[in-house]
């Protein structure tokens, strides 16, 4: 059996059980979760690392489909998309169960709460809740997706239908399994690549082999032709290091593409002149597009003559070429002030901004 499994499940009202659809049967009615890649093995009555699937029985179920944790109107920058449907209003849910370490934004979504502290949220429900309050989209965040795996991939069909995007913060670390039921439904992805070398993943993650996370990002990018941007949350001493960064760097430009946003946070004290020092390396590496989450803003007087060596300046994004500023994000509303469908209105560079449903 998996170490990561728990010995005993306790399963909540039967409408959130519903059978997982990646399960490989075993020896003497021992199940394999086929979701994400622990892969746990498990016994009858045993629950995966991500407290949210028990073999009952000698069948996988999911314990949390439908149970939503946390759900925000907002718009998608507070989710880290910049390039997917700048500006617009989101309806972002997530659920249950999370298969790395929480981080302490994560604690209220380890465990699903007793009782009526449970909501359940039925998919047409969802969708019908995102039209009325006028949203483009829906972006699932806050646990880990993959984790509400068979909710989510039943919800993005329906909200696709219902003519919307979809997106997903992930950490990566599902399957292509997963992935490969999940791909066509999904117009965005911002997976978290925190780290570049084996030692800093065991760090963050207790796992090996980080580079399933990028092989999941390359295949939702050009097999999928999903929206890919990327975020790397820095922690001092584990994956800050010049060496790590670079090869972090040359392998989102080399790998994605020069225009693929990068994002870069840091809730520790003097993060803003270390996510700087790191934007600098990833700078000189090629990239055009590195937005940071902490820091103050550029002074607005200083940002024109800023953005002529960096496209990303405050938060704003400029043309990589002629840095005529696209989209100017200053204020409560974005606008939108040279884009043509994916190029630049002035000079017609080519960029990674998506602002239609066609992939």
């Amino acid at each position: 059996m998996s170490e990561d499994v728990n010995e005993t499940a306790s399963l909540p009202v039967s409408h959130s059980i519903h059978p997982a659809p990646l399960a490989e049967d075993l020896d003497g009615q021992v199940k394999r979760c086929r979701i994400c890649s622990y892969h746990c093995e498990l016994a009858p009555g045993q629950v995966g690392v991500c407290g949210m699937r028990v073999n009952q029985n000698g069948t996988l179920q999911a314990t949390n489909y439908g149970l939503v944790s946390k759900a925000d109107l907002e718009r998608i920058e507070s989710r880290n998309f910049y390039h997917l449907f700048p500006g617009v209003k989101v309806f972002s849910v997530g659920g249950y169960g999370l298969n790395f370490p929480a981080t302490p934004d994560q604690a209220a979504f380890v465990e699903v709460p007793p009782g009526a502290a449970a909501r359940f949220l039925p998919i047409e429900r969802l969708a019908h809740f995102a039209i009325e309050r006028q949203c483009r989209g829906v972006v699932f965040a806050f646990n880990e997706p993959s984790m509400w795996f068979e909710y989510m991939l039943d919800a993005a069909k329906n909200i696709r239908a219902n003519g919307m995007f979809t997106a997903m913060v992930t950490n990566g670390y599902m399957t292509m399994e997963a992935l490969e039921m999940l791909g066509h439904y999904m117009n965005g992805f911002l997976i978290e690549v925190n780290a570049f070398n084996e030692r800093s993943f065991h760090t963050l993650t207790g796992r090996h082999n980080f580079q399933k996370v990028l092989e999941i990002a390359r295949r939702a990018q050009f097999k999928y032709k999903s929206h890919l941007e990327i975020h790397t949350r820095i922690v001092p001493g584990v994956n800050d290091s010049k060496g790590e960064m670079e090869l972090l760097a040359t392998w989102i430009k080399q790998g994605l593409g020069a225009n693929v946003p990068w994002h870069l946070s840091g809730g520790f004290p003097g993060a803003r002149q270390e996510l700087d020092r790191i934007k600098e390396i990833g700078l000189n590496c090629g990239l055009n597009y590195i937005y940071l989450k902490e820091g103050a803003p550029v002074p607005a007087a200083e940002e024109p003559l800023a953005a002529i060596f960096d496209s990303a300046v405050n938060g704003n994004t400029y043309c990589h070429r002629c840095h005529s500023l696209l989209i100017d994000r200053h204020n409560q509303e974005v606008r939108l002030t040279g884009l043509e469908e994916n190029k630049c209105g002035y000079c017609g560079a080519a960029l990674t901004i998506h602002n239609t449903l066609w992939k």
